[in-house]
């Protein structure tokens, strides 16, 4: 989720993120569960709201996704 966010570099939908790693990478997801998981991210400051329905990513989750999370990490886009 992370990487699909840090990649898109714009606010993002549950939903937005679940159809992109749907189709990027066959994972199985609901945007219901996207929106559960950003729950979490945001309580690590990786992902922020910025508005009732969109996610845009933090700093800190951009500085994860560049040095913790490998190139071939679920919705790496070359």
């Amino acid at each position: 989720m992370l990487r699909v966010l840090s990649q898109a570099g714009i606010a993002v939908s549950p939903g937005g993120v679940a159809a992109n790693l749907r189709e990027l990478s066959d994972v199985d997801i609901t945007a219901s569960q996207v929106e559960e998981s950003f729950g979490a991210l945001e309580a690590e400051n990786y992902v922020r709201p910025i508005d009732d329905t969109h996610y845009r990513i933090t700093d800190h989750g951009r500085d994860h996704v560049k040095n913790e999370l490998g190139d071939d990490a679920p919705g790496y886009i070359d």
